[in-house]
């Protein structure tokens, strides 16, 4: 037996893409340093719910190399695709000018820089 659904009005299909779309992409630069990485993980994870954003644009900064950087991003990438369900999109790696200062004054948190577009 089927059942007959009534077709989505003109505003359902509109609301239903930013559902499933989310939000405009934010973006994170992270320094490639494991509290750091931590950090931005729980930081995406609170966007996520919150602002119902599914996608982030990331930059890593502080990294001792191009393929250091890269494989700082897959892990993290590899993680909240499984964990999250979001997409990362790699930027590259950050000049350090973009990059949040670090403190030596108490452990590293909530450095991860964030900017909505």
């Amino acid at each position: 037996m089927s059942e007959h659904l009534p077709a989505p009005g003109p505003g359902d299909q509109a609301e239903g893409l930013r559902r499933l779309l989310g939000r405009e992409p934010i973006e994170l630069t992270v320094a490639a340093c494991e509290t750091e990485v931590i950090d931005a993980y729980a930081r995406i994870k609170r966007i996520a719910y919150e602002r119902n954003c599914h996608h982030f644009k990331v930059s890593i900064s502080r990294a001792r190399s191009a393929e250091q950087a890269r494989n700082v991003f897959d892990s993290l990438q590899r993680v909240a695709r499984e964990y999250l369900g979001v997409r990362l999109e790699y930027l590259g790696m950050a000049k350090s000018e973009d990059a949040p200062p670090l403190t030596t004054a108490r452990p590293v948190r909530g450095r991860a820089a964030v900017r909505s577009r």
